[in-house]
């Protein structure tokens, strides 16, 4: 699960085997607000606890404080479960889930992360542009320039071309990515006469974008079926 500074992304991940030495399973991306209503209208009751240790476990009541340090007896502290009253019913609740999951038609994971990436991009765009309009006067160090600091969770994650069509989608003419003397991070700076009423602009896609999309639209149909069943490597 990972948050971004609009929403939260959680998915659920089910490993269906392995294979030339990888893991392989299936990645479901789930609504986080949803699924967490799902989950508490679903929730089981469970009164006992096990604790998993790598030379045997042992059992406690639920609520009962715990904490991971090695037991005397049973060595190193691995992990935990918490066990529901009535087993048949987890059973049947994780058939249920298993069910609704074999409905939902396959997707292509690349392109899932392409337009995740993209939306990641678009989403620090848009927090610059209302940052550099929120300010009245100049707010760098020497009052000659508007500037903003890119977010330290988009960094994180950009790479050089993240960057790139970032520094490509904000509308300024004088902008310029610089660090700031004193302080820590990155940070997007305008002239101080820049106009600052204006909005995110879309690139236009690469050459090679652009081939790759014509030919998905003038491939075969059977063909590009195919092309979406990709399986999930861990």
């Amino acid at each position: 699960m990972e948050q971004t500074s609009d929403r939260v992304l959680a998915y659920a991940i089910e490993l269906t085997g392995k294979e030339r030495g990888k893991i392989k399973g299936n990645l479901y991306e789930l609504d986080y607000s949803k699924h967490y209503e799902r989950v508490k209208e679903k929730e089981l009751p469970a009164d006992t606890v096990k604790l998993i240790y790598e030379r045997g476990e042992r059992e406690i009541p639920a609520g009962r404080f715990f904490n991971g340090n090695p037991d005397p007896q049973l060595g190193k502290f691995e992990r935990f479960e918490a066990l529901p009253n009535d087993p048949d019913a987890l059973q049947s609740l994780l058939q249920e889930e298993r069910r609704s999951r074999e409905q939902l038609s396959p997707g292509d994971f690349k392109a899932h992360i392409t337009a995740l990436r993209d939306g990641l991009i678009e989403t620090e765009a848009r927090r610059i542009v209302r940052e550099m309009k929120r300010h009245y006067e100049p707010n760098s160090p020497n009052k000659t320039h508007f500037m903003a600091e890119l977010s330290p969770a988009f960094m994180r994650l950009a790479a050089t071309k993240d960057t790139d069509r970032l520094f490509s989608m904000l509308p300024y003419k004088t902008l310029s990515f610089s660090k700031i003397e004193g302080r820590h991070g990155m940070y997007a700076l305008i002239d101080k006469g820049e106009n600052r009423d204006r909005e995110i602009r879309k690139p236009r896609p690469s050459i090679r974008a652009q081939i790759k999309t014509d030919k998905a639209k003038t491939a075969p149909k059977k063909a590009a079926a195919k092309t979406k069943n990709h399986d999930l490597e861990v």
